[in-house]
């Protein structure tokens, strides 16, 4: 079987690892061969290979044929009818258009039409398997986990009696939904004494951080080792898919403390392997870390849950099997059910229609208030300024004066006081 991954980049982060491991997997495979396309046209440099595995940039044809065409990413979509394959699947790592805030309503909007799409879909999480299942419950939609490496992440022995906790805060901070900002002031905020560290994809985009130690960019072995040099895992985001950092952590027996974003309940339980606070909860995520600090028991007993978790996890290998076994199940079934994707874009663009009118009514609202705003302020200073004229002329008219000059000259005749 032959097949493509698209790619918008060559990244660094999470999602993109998954995807770069998966096509060195399949590409060892008797019998496959797999290649990765950039679609990115402004995309700089581009390596000829990623560990083996051909990369070609979408916009220099002779491409293909495929039997099988991956996109990976919602700008990567609409390359599925641009490069020769006979079947087409869209790997979702979550549901995108969560990524964007609600001023962004046009990559929201565009993200969201990938749900549309006439394809089949792999998907990383049983939480997005359901939604897909909920929205489009005429498309299929293999779910695979995502597996963990566990020739690198393996546990090591980690007793370090009477030194301060250390916390892990996992997340790039200058990504809005990924709550860096609140887990290092939680971490500051506490009663117990803690050392912090940031784990981050590019550490150089430190999002207005200061005085904190920031880690990244590192190979999966110095991840492990940065993870092994830690006691628990501060996990504050708002949205993630299935995010690897705790899984990987669980590996070396870190437990997490986390928000309750969407997909820590595929594999973290409140008490057994991490604890979960609410979001926008800062005192309540303070609290957890203060109770891991001072009952190095409860940290011990966490620690044994991930262990635990970790075992049962799949491995790399195993996930690269299932996604391989998904691929070809739903290359082998039936064509995706065109009039059913058709009639769902048309619901969703109805939809997205009139929550993009709403927004839009809503900012030009806001921005009326402040134009209003400023002319009622440039009116004020106007006024104020004619204010000022006026008290400057009579100022004038008062110095000028016959009357003003003789006072002035009386009053130098007058003889002072001694003191």
């Amino acid at each position: 079987m032959r097949i493509c991954f698209l790619v918008h980049e060559l990244g660094r982060s999470g999602g993109a690892q998954t995807i770069a491991g998966y096509a060195r997997a399949l590409a060892a495979r008797e019998g496959w061969e797999a290649d990765v396309i950039v679609t990115d046209p402004h995309a700089a440099h581009v390596a000829p290979d990623l560990d083996g595995v051909p990369v070609r940039r979408a916009d220099e044809g002779g491409l293909g044929p495929y039997d099988v065409a991956i996109s990976t990413w919602w700008t990567t979509a609409a390359w599925l009818w641009e490069v020769p394959a006979t079947r087409r699947i869209a790997f979702l790592q979550s549901i995108e258009s969560r990524f964007y805030e609600n001023v962004h309503f046009y990559e929201r909007f565009a993200a969201e039409q990938v749900l549309a799409l006439p394809v089949d879909y792999v998907t990383v999480a049983g939480w997005i398997g359901r939604v897909m299942a909920e929205l489009r419950p005429d498309a299929r939609c293999e779910v695979v986990r995502n597996g963990i490496d566990k020739r690198v992440f393996s546990p090591r022995p980690r007793e370090r009696p009477g030194r301060p906790l250390r916390v892990l805060v996992e997340g790039q901070p200058s990504l809005w939904f990924k709550g860096v900002h609140d887990a290092v002031a939680a971490v500051r905020a506490m009663e117990e004494p803690a050392e912090l560290t940031v784990l981050a994809t590019d550490p150089g985009e430190s999002g207005g951080l200061e005085g904190v130690t920031i880690e990244g960019g590192l190979h999966p072995a110095a991840v492990a080792d940065v993870y092994a040099d830690h006691d628990v895992v501060l996990k504050l985001s708002r949205v993630e898919g299935l995010p690897l950092c705790p899984l990987e952590a669980f590996h070396l027996g870190l437990p997490a403390i986390v928000t309750p974003f969407t997909g820590h309940d595929e594999y973290l339980v409140h008490g057994h392997n991490g604890l979960v606070v609410g979001f926008d909860d800062g005192p309540g995520a303070v609290r957890a870390l203060d109770r891991v600090a001072r009952d190095r028991g409860l940290l011990a007993r966490l620690s044994e849950g991930a262990l635990q978790t970790a075992a049962t996890w799949p491995s790399a290998g195993q996930a690269a099997e299932a996604f391989a076994t998904a691929v070809e199940r739903l290359a082998a079934g039936p064509e995706p059910d065109r009039v059913a994707a058709l009639a769902h874009w048309q619901r969703a663009s109805r939809r997205w229609t009139e929550l993009t009118r709403f927004e839009v009514n809503r900012l030009q609202g806001m921005v009326r208030w402040y134009e209003g705003a400023l002319v009622e302020r440039d009116d004020a200073l106007r006024e104020r300024g004619a204010e000022v004229e006026e008290y400057r002329r009579r100022l004038e008219e008062l110095v000028s004066s016959r009357a003003y000059r003789a006072s002035v000259a009386a009053r130098r005749l007058i003889p002072r006081r001694p003191r």
